[in-house]
């Protein structure tokens, strides 16, 4: 409703013109549309999907990294007859899925500090620094990435609550005193006020998906 109540003061500027106080409200209005716009676009460009899906991949190619070099200790601790480095390997690279997000990094960091004890005795295993030095990268961007999803989510809150706070404002500045001045054009000039009133009667798409977009009251 706001846009259209703006377009329509636009096309009967004429008609109010000499009233500054309609001038000064239909410049606020302006204002708090740019506002409301404004900051719905900062909350579509932090959505955190594009996080989210960042930090799956991120998790997803570590599990594959931990996977690999957990395969080359186990095998070597089953040619060596190692058992407890056996269990201890397969239970620091189970799975992530069950894994709370701020449970991996430990398990990970405590793995790879093991591999790198073991590095001079796996020569004949092909393991390589550049693959215990992925498997650290990897670590590294995944716990950079923990939580970034709740940040943005909390960003996006804030936001949300500075554009219900300004439908809310605009809403009463309308209704408080843009209405009342129009009162005087009901009968001399039916066809503006008639036109306001329709103008202010259109609901327009909410500011953001939670919020439930409410009919504005047809002046009367």
């Amino acid at each position: 409703m706001f846009d259209t109540t703006l377009e329509c003061l636009s096309n009967y500027q004429s008609k109010w013109e000499p009233i500054t106080a309609i001038g000064l409200l239909k410049e606020k209005l302006g204002v708090n549309i740019a506002l409301i716009r404004d900051l719905n676009k900062k909350k579509s460009s932090s959505l955190s999907n594009p996080v989210t899906a960042g930090k799956d991949k991120t998790k997803e190619l570590l599990e594959e990294s931990i996977e690999v070099l957990g395969g080359i200790v186990i095998s070597y601790a089953e040619a060596t007859g190692q058992k407890e480095l056996l269990q201890k390997v397969k239970l620091l690279t189970k799975s992530f899925a069950r894994k709370r997000e701020t449970d991996i990094e430990p398990k990970v960091t405590t793995f790879l500090d093991l591999v790198r004890e073991l590095q001079p005795q796996l020569g004949g295993y092909a393991l390589t620094e550049d693959m215990l030095a992925e498997a650290e990268t990897l670590c590294t961007q995944f716990v950079s990435m923990v939580g970034a999803p709740r940040k943005i989510t909390v960003q996006s809150s804030s936001a949300n609550s500075e554009v219900d706070n300004l439908v809310s404002e605009t809403k009463k500045m309308l209704t408080n005193q843009l209405d009342n001045l129009m009162l005087r054009f009901r009968t001399r000039e039916s066809e503006f006020y008639n036109a306001y009133c329709q103008a202010r009667s259109v609901v327009e798409p909410a500011s953001h998906p939670r919020e439930k977009q409410v009919d504005e009251q047809q002046p009367t």
